[in-house]
């Protein structure tokens, strides 16, 4: 991999000329002078070109120096900036320093970024790692795809319009749903009814029917034309909005932008937040999460049954510890994957054991190192390997092709975030052991999921 890091001294010289004296001029003054870059990101990366977003403190004009030279923001007075960099090398690295008003260089923030190694980057069988918390304790936006079967990182394929936490993130018919979660609202998090729908093939955003509440911290599940969500908080404070034995239920393909139905389940379904939850041929698995009046940990298992709108009969087992906010996976092979007869599995990994918090994000953790499985229908759990570290709310998934499970990410200290990635050969869980890949996560995050599109 190439290296464009280029550093420049550069002296900018204003000189203002002031006739008369207006409360617009003297603002426009005042925010050119006291106006500071903050919260650049990665809108859209290519092997050859970029997008690069950032905000200014104030309303002023917004600059980027790059290696090729300076950059106006296409943008002029404002909070909000963006440039597009183009003709860029592929799988090369580069440093762009943003600056507002009359910022220098080196007081600007520093963004670094590498482009793509290939135009063409495997969608279908890729994992797209979406949401979370990053390294900077706000919201990610970006969204970074990983192939598996090369082991090549495509970093910031896209970026969500409307970056939240704990949403629920599902694919469904190919594409990829964030609905709900929390938004930053300087500084404050609050409930988020919003849902926006990516097509990766196609490369547009969509924003679709808004939900009929608030839903944080839930377990999704994509079942046949429909997207289910249950449980979860519909405040940011878990105390005050508890979702009880509720069911919301979305059709995409009606109409333009989709329908809502909310209404109860037959019988109860857990009311808590952060279990780990995803569907196995119709039946919505979940498990452990935070009781939501109290922050208590738990460890039973419950499955949703969308048909029959009702929980199953079977008396799932428990987790051998209570926790919360760990990663769960529903593995499923299909008929036309190179492994087609390996076992369905509904697998706990990672999470927090620390009970008695209410707080959104928590305040307080403690991250398990443990991994469970279970085989539909089995009446214990089985103990798989121990991850090399403890983590809370990582995401995990599967490549069919490489028949490995995956671990992206989590957080081993509290509002750190972690960019490791752990393996486990799929054929064999219980019997296997994690190994490290060498390539970090381009972002680091917590609290996010990792999907396929093709399930």
């Amino acid at each position: 991999m190439k290296s464009h890091i280029i550093f420049f001294k550069t002296i900018l010289l204003s000189f203002f000329f002031i006739f008369s004296c207006g409360h617009s001029q003297l603002a426009g003054i005042l925010g050119e002078e006291a106006s500071k870059a903050e919260f650049p990101f990665i809108a859209k990366l290519g092997p050859t070109s970029a997008t690069i977003s950032w905000k200014c403190s104030m309303e002023a004009k917004g600059t980027a120096y790059v290696s090729s030279g300076v950059y106006p923001s296409l943008l002029k007075s404002s909070k909000n900036h963006f440039i597009q960099l183009e003709n860029l090398n592929p799988n090369t690295e580069y440093t762009v320093f943003l600056t507002c008003g009359s910022q220098k260089m080196l007081e600007g923030q520093v963004l670094q970024f590498v482009t793509w190694i290939s135009s063409d980057p495997p969608k279908t069988r890729g994992i797209w790692l979406v949401g979370g918390i990053g390294s900077n304790a706000l919201p990610v936006a970006e969204i970074d795809l990983f192939d598996p079967v090369t082991g090549t990182w495509y970093p910031s394929i896209t970026s969500l319009p409307t970056p939240r936490i704990y949403a629920s993130v599902v694919s469904h018919k190919n594409r990829i749903y964030v609905i709900g979660g929390l938004e930053n609202n300087s500084g404050t998090y609050v409930s988020s009814l919003k849902v926006e729908a990516y097509d990766p093939y196609l490369d547009i955003w969509t924003t679709m029917s808004p939900l009929p509440s608030g839903s944080q911290g839930a377990v999704v599940g994509s079942v046949g034309d429909e997207i289910y969500i249950i449980s979860g908080s519909n405040s940011p404070d878990m105390t005050n909005g508890p979702v009880l034995n509720t069911v919301l239920k979305f059709y995409p393909d009606i109409g333009a932008t989709g329908q809502w139905v909310s209404y109860s389940s037959a019988s109860t379904i857990f009311s808590r937040v952060d279990m780990s939850g995803c569907g196995i041929d119709g039946t919505i698995f979940y498990t452990g999460g935070r009781t939501y009046n109290t922050g208590s940990t738990n460890t039973s298992t419950d499955a949703f049954v969308s048909s029959a709108n009702t929980t199953t009969s079977f008396s799932e087992p428990s987790l051998s510890e209570s926790k919360h906010g760990a990663a769960g996976l529903c593995i499923q092979p299909a008929p036309s994957d190179a492994y087609p007869t390996d076992s369905n599995w509904f697998a706990v990994i990672g999470g927090s054991t620390g009970s008695g918090n209410v707080a959104q994000p928590a305040t307080s953790i403690v991250p398990s190192d443990k991994t469970e499985f279970l085989l539909p229908g089995s009446a214990t759990f089985s103990a798989g390997p121990t991850l090399p570290n403890t983590l809370y709310y990582p995401a995990s998934q599967i490549s069919y092709e490489t028949r490995k499970i995956f671990v992206f990410g989590g957080s081993h200290t509290i509002n750190v975030a972690e960019n490791s990635v752990y393996s486990l050969d799929s054929a064999d869980p219980i019997l296997s052991a994690w190994t490290t890949l060498i390539e970090p996560m381009p972002h680091r995050r917590y609290g996010h999921k990792a999907i396929r599109i093709d399930r």
